[in-house]
This record gives C-alpha cells, sequence and structure tokens, in this order.
C-alpha cells in the first residue's frame, strides 16, 4: 500500500503532538493503579460492623481490572478514534493528502494501526501497573495469566477502534460516527449473553479475558475468530465507503 509508511509516522507524531498518547497512557496507568489500591483501602472506608466485607483475592482484583478496561476503555477508545477521519474530512486535510499518490486503503489503515499501536502502549502500561500493585499490595495473580487476559482485552478495545473508524469515515460529524459506535459496541457485548452467541460474540472476548485474570481455564476461540474478522471488516468498509464519498 502505497504511503502507508509515512501516513502511519504522520499518526505516530499526530498523537505526540496533540498529546493523544499521553491522555491514553495516562488513563490506563490510573486504571491500573487505582484498581487494587480500591480493593486494598476498601476495608478501611467501609464500617466493617455494618458491611463486613470479605477479604479480597489477587484473582478478583485481576478480573476486576479487567471488567474496568472493559467499561472505560471502550468509552476512550470510542472518544479517542471518533474524529479519527471525519475530523479531517471537516478541516479539509484529508482532501490535501489524499491529492498525493496516497489512496484511501493507507489512509484508513495508517488511522486503524496508529489508534492500536497508542491503545497497545496504553494496555501494556495499564497492566504491568495493575499486576505490579496487585503482586505488592495482596499476591502474585499469575503473570502468564494475567498478560493472557490483556491481550484478549486489548482485542477488544481494537474491535471498538475498528468500529469507531470505520463510523468515522461514513460522516464528517464525529459525533455521529462516535454514537454509532458506541450503540454498536453496547449490542455486539450484550449479544454475548445469548446462549447460541455466548462463545463467539466480542462481549466473549471479556468474559475469557476475566476468567483467564481469575486463574480459570476457561476459553472461547470462537470470539477470536470473530473479533479478528470483525476488525478486518470494519476496516475495509471504512476504506471501501470512505473513497466514495465527498471529501
Amino acid at each position: 500500500m502505497s504511503g502507508f509508511g509515512t501516513l502511519l509516522r504522520k499518526e505516530l507524531k499526530e498523537s505526540l503532538r496533540t498529546y493523544k498518547l499521553l491522555i491514553v497512557l495516562a488513563v490506563f496507568f490510573i486504571l491500573g493503579l487505582a484498581t487494587p489500591l480500591v480493593f486494598y483501602f476498601l476495608p478501611s472506608l467501609v464500617p466493617g460492623d455494618e458491611f463486613p466485607l470479605p477479604e479480597f483475592t489477587a484473582a478478583e482484583i485481576a478480573a476486576e481490572y479487567i471488567s474496568t478496561i472493559g467499561q472505560i476503555g471502550l468509552i476512550a477508545a470510542i472518544l479517542v478514534a471518533m474524529g479519527s477521519v471525519a475530523r479531517e474530512r471537516e478541516s479539509g486535510t484529508a482532501a490535501t493528502t489524499l491529492v498525493k499518490p496516497v489512496g484511501a486503503g493507507p489512509f484508513i489503515a495508517a488511522k486503524l494501526t496508529g489508534l492500536a499501536l497508542v491503545f497497545i502502549a496504553g494496555v501494556a502500561l495499564g497492566s504491568a501497573g495493575a499486576y505490579l500493585y496487585t503482586t505488592v499490595l495482596f499476591e502474585d495473580p499469575g503473570a502468564t495469566s494475567f498478560a493472557g487476559a490483556a491481550l484478549l482485552a486489548g482485542l477488544y478495545l481494537l474491535i471498538c477502534l475498528a468500529v469507531t473508524v470505520m463510523f468515522s469515515s461514513f460522516f464528517k460529524n464525529q459525533l455521529a460516527a462516535g454514537g454509532l459506535a458506541l450503540i454498536v459496541m453496547v449490542a455486539l457485548t450484550a449479544i454475548s449473553a445469548l446462549p447460541v452467541m455466548d462463545e463467539y460474540a466480542p462481549g466473549a472476548l471479556l468474559t475469557w479475558a476475566g476468567n483467564q485474570a481469575a486463574g480459570q481455564n476457561v476459553s472461547h476461540w470462537g470470539s477470536v475468530i470473530v473479533g479478528t474478522s470483525l476488525v478486518a471488516i470494519a476496516g475495509i468498509t471504512g476504506w471501501q465507503v470512505f473513497k466514495t464519498r465527498e471529501l
């Protein structure tokens, strides 16, 4: 894809210039540290006689961290990605970029890859912080299982990014792109509650990640296949629609 490397470098520089990378790193780092800290200090904040609390385990804290990624991370992914294409169409910079020998495919691919790298860094930093604090304040939740859970949660966020970039290529209004992406991701996550979809829907990735973090040997490989397919479909759809849009 002609121009992909150049566009990707542009996206990464843009993420530094606009503090997008710094914000994402800060959000996930705070999430990673806050989860074990909240569980550690909660017994001292809640009157034990009136509201007796159970003794929290490292596995429970790790699973709660993964759940937090699925909620806060989803919102962060949509907010960061919803203007990725729409904002450039609205400002006219997309038209300037595509005047050069650069196609719509590399343009969309660079957008998605740049965002993916930013969130990979965020999830890695946040997970390292959560693992370290959980180990220090409670006990070791298991480095291998924790890393596997973070990878699965990262794939879920990659789906969020791909869907949001796709809708961002549909509209010049980034709020419309973000709103539709949120509706679709909530729907895709909710259908994992259906018996026929409980091993295939994107929400099953979070279920598997939570089980993995808690040390439970339960897998949903169908959700990985469906998830990676959704990323590819969203990327291709965004590319095909974007190249037909008036810039």
